[in-house]
C-alpha cells in the first residue's frame, strides 16, 4: 500500500509540475523584454528565500571559494545578485525560442567569431567548452541562430514531461541535444557530432564523479570530466572556451577564446589531467571576473579534498 501511494504521488508531482511549467512558459512567452528583467530579478529573489538548501549551497561555495578575499556582506551580495541573475536567465531562456532572428542578435552579441570559423575549416568540428555561467541556454540558441550546427550535451530536469518540452524546444531551433546518460551512448554521440563538423557544447564545471581528474578549482582539489580532452586526443577537434556575459544595459555578449593549445607528452594520463587544469583556471578567471553570473547553487565543491593531503574537506557539502 505505501509503494502505491508514493507511486501516485509521484505520479501527482510530475503531472502537477508539467501544468504549471506549462502556465508559465505560457506566460512568460507573452512578456516584453523588459518586463523580462523585473520579473526575472523578482524571480530570483523569491527563490533566495524559498530554495533554503540552494542558498544554503551557494553561500558555503562562495566561503570556500572567495572567503579569504571577500566580506561576509559582499559574499551575501553575490549571493543575491547570482539568484536574480539566474531568474532572469530563465525568464529570458523561455522567451528565446521566440525571438525575432535580427532580435536575437541584437541582444546578444558575438566576439571572437573568428575564431570558431577558423577551428571549424579544419573539418573535426569544435569542442565548445563553457561553464553554467551567465545565460548559457540563450547562448546555444544564439550559436545557432548565426547558422552553427550545435549538438549539446545536457543533464536534462528529472521530470519527464518538462524534460521532453526543453528538449523540442531545442529541436525546434535545430539544436541537437545530448543526454549525459547513459554514458556510453552520450559518448558515442558526441564522437559522431564532431565527425559531422558539429560545434559540441560542453560544460566543464559540473560536479564530477571522484574516478574523474583531479583539478586545482579557487585552492581545492575537484574532479573534473575529462570528457572533452579525450575527445580533442582522439579526433583531432580543437577545443575553444566560450562564456556568456550579461552587460548591466540587459545585453549580452558570447565571448569566444582562441583555440585552446593542448599540452602533449609520452604520459596521455597526465597531459589530460594537466590541460583539464588549465582549462579550469580558464573557467576560475572568468567567475573571478563576473562572480555574480556564475551558478553559485551548483554543489561544485562536494567532493573537494585539500590540495596539501588529499584528505576530503567535508562529508557532508554545505
Amino acid at each position: 500500500m505505501g509503494r502505491r501511494k508514493s507511486s501516485l504521488r509521484k505520479i501527482f508531482e510530475v503531472h502537477l509540475g508539467n501544468l504549471l511549467f506549462k502556465l508559465w512558459t505560457f506566460w512568460v512567452r507573452h512578456l516584453s523584454l523588459e518586463s523580462l528583467q523585473f520579473y526575472g530579478e523578482k524571480l530570483g529573489t523569491i527563490a533566495l528565500y524559498l530554495l533554503r538548501k540552494r542558498k544554503k549551497a551557494a553561500l558555503g561555495n562562495l566561503h570556500l571559494a572567495l572567503g579569504g578575499e571577500k566580506s561576509q556582506e559582499e559574499i551575501e551580495q553575490i549571493c543575491r545578485n547570482s539568484f536574480k541573475n539566474i531568474g532572469k536567465d530563465m525568464m529570458e531562456t523561455v522567451h528565446c525560442f521566440d525571438f525575432q532572428k535580427n532580435d536575437l542578435k541584437m541582444l546578444v552579441k558575438l566576439e571572437g567569431k573568428e575564431y570558431l570559423d577558423h577551428a571549424l575549416k579544419g573539418e573535426n568540428g569544435v569542442i565548445a567548452l563553457t561553464a553554467h555561467f551567465g545565460n548559457f541556454p540563450l547562448m546555444s540558441v544564439r550559436l545557432v541562430n548565426e547558422g552553427y550546427a550545435l549538438s549539446l550535451v545536457a543533464r536534462d530536469p528529472e521530470n519527464p514531461r518538462v524534460a521532453r518540452m526543453i528538449v523540442s524546444a531545442r529541436n525546434k531551433v535545430g539544436m541537437e541535444s545530448i543526454p549525459d546518460k547513459p554514458r556510453m551512448t552520450c559518448v558515442s554521440r558526441c564522437l559522431k557530432a564532431l565527425k559531422r563538423n558539429r560545434i559540441l557544447l560542453m560544460h566543464i564545471d559540473h560536479n564530477a564523479p571522484a574516478t574523474e581528474s583531479w583539478v586545482d578549482f579557487f585552492g581545492y582539489l575537484v574532479p573534473t570530466f575529462k570528457g572533452p580532452i579525450i575527445f580533442s586526443l582522439r579526433t583531432g577537434a580543437p577545443i575553444l572556451p566560450i562564456f556568456m556575459i550579461r552587460n548591466p544595459d540587459a545585453h549580452h555578449k558570447i565571448t569566444i577564446h582562441p583555440t585552446f593549445e593542448l599540452t602533449t607528452t609520452a604520459n596521455t594520463q597526465e597531459d589530460i589531467t594537466s590541460n583539464i587544469a588549465r582549462l579550469t583556471k580558464i573557467v576560475e578567471a572568468v567567475i573571478r571576473e563576473y562572480p555574480e553570473q556564475w551558478w553559485w547553487v551548483h554543489r561544485r565543491f562536494k567532493r573537494a579534498r585539500d590540495p596539501k593531503t588529499g584528505e576530503r574537506l567535508f562529508t557532508r557539502h554545505p
